[in-house]
C-alpha cells in the first residue's frame, strides 16, 4: 500500500484516490462473511497545515444476526485527521477533543493501515435486516397460522 509523508501530503495539499480488495485489508475480510469479495474505495486529501480528510465507500456481506442470513451492510464514512510532532501532544489532543482524531507525524506513514482501521471500526456493532426473509434461524420459530401440538393433544384428550 501507499505510504505518505505526513507532512508534505498535508503542507502541499496532495490528493489520492484508489480501492482495495479483501486480498489487500485481510483483518477486514476475516470481519465480514467469507468469500464474498469487496472493494473499498478511498480518497485521502491533505489540508495545511496539518490535517487529513479521509473518505471511504464499501458494501460488505455480514451475517443478520437475527435470521443468520447473508446481508448486505453499505459504509460510507468520512474522517479527518491531525497530525502533530510526538505522542505526547497526540495523546492530549486526543483527550481534549472528539471531533478530530490525533496522530503523529511520520515520513513513511502507512495509508492502507488507516483505512483498514477505519473500515474496521466504521462495521456495524450488530448486523440485522430490516426485515428478515422467511429463512434461516426464523424457519426453527412456530408460526402463528400452525397449530400448537400440545392444543390438539389437550382436543383428543376430551
Amino acid at each position: 500500500m501507499k505510504h505518505i509523508d505526513t507532512a508534505r501530503f498535508c503542507k502541499v495539499g496532495t490528493s489520492l484516490a484508489g480501492s482495495l480488495t479483501q486480498m489487500d485489508l485481510p483483518r477486514l475480510a476475516a470481519e465480514v462473511l467469507p468469500d464474498t469479495g469487496f472493494t473499498v474505495a478511498w480518497i485521502a486529501t491533505g489540508v495545511s497545515p496539518d490535517l487529513l480528510d479521509l473518505s471511504l465507500r464499501a458494501t460488505v456481506q455480514m451475517r443478520c444476526q437475527r435470521c443468520l442470513d447473508a446481508m448486505a451492510e453499505s459504509i460510507d464514512v468520512s474522517y479527518r485527521f491531525q497530525f502533530v510532532k510526538d505522542e505526547a501532544t497526540a495523546q492530549a489532543q486526543d483527550e481534549a477533543s472528539d471531533e478530530v482524531d490525533t496522530l503523529v507525524h511520520a515520513r513513511h506513514f502507512d495509508l492502507g493501515e488507516l483505512i483498514e482501521d477505519e473500515m474496521l471500526m466504521a462495521l456495524p456493532f450488530v448486523s440485522l435486516h430490516e426485515v428478515c426473509p422467511e429463512a434461516g434461524a426464523l424457519s426453527f420459530v412456530p408460526r402463528a397460522d400452525k397449530p400448537n401440538p400440545f392444543a390438539v393433544l389437550k382436543d383428543l384428550k376430551s
